[in-house]
């Protein structure tokens, strides 16, 4: 019974193995532009993801600062690759444990 309960569980294994291998070759462009997403902005948000998903260029978050011009996201939709901020009542304090940017904490 062991040996037909492993045979079982190593033919689902493989099988959701190969189908994940699938999805994500398949899928490929969708995993570096969110990871070039997240390079850049840092998080991304429900509407960028949707973005992502249709295979859309990705806009800024909604409380992104763009680095250069101080003020709301930008219209342009830059490519440069310089970090920005994003807008929090408790940005500088640092003691929010979860949340904003990584070098809050």
């Amino acid at each position: 019974t062991a040996r037909v309960i492993d045979e079982e569980i190593r033919d689902f294994i493989d099988r959701n193995y190969e189908r994940a291998q699938t999805i994500l070759k398949e899928n490929m462009d969708i995993l570096h532009a969110m990871a070039a997403a997240l390079i850049k902005y840092e998080t991304i948000d429900t509407n960028q993801i949707d973005q992502l998903m249709e295979r859309k260029e990705v806009s800024p978050p909604r409380d992104w600062i763009d680095p250069d011009s101080g003020s709301g996201a930008s219209a342009s939709g830059s490519s440069e690759d310089k970090p920005g901020k994003k807008e929090s009542s408790k940005e500088g304090k640092g003691d929010d444990p979860i949340g904003g940017p990584a070098s809050l904490h």
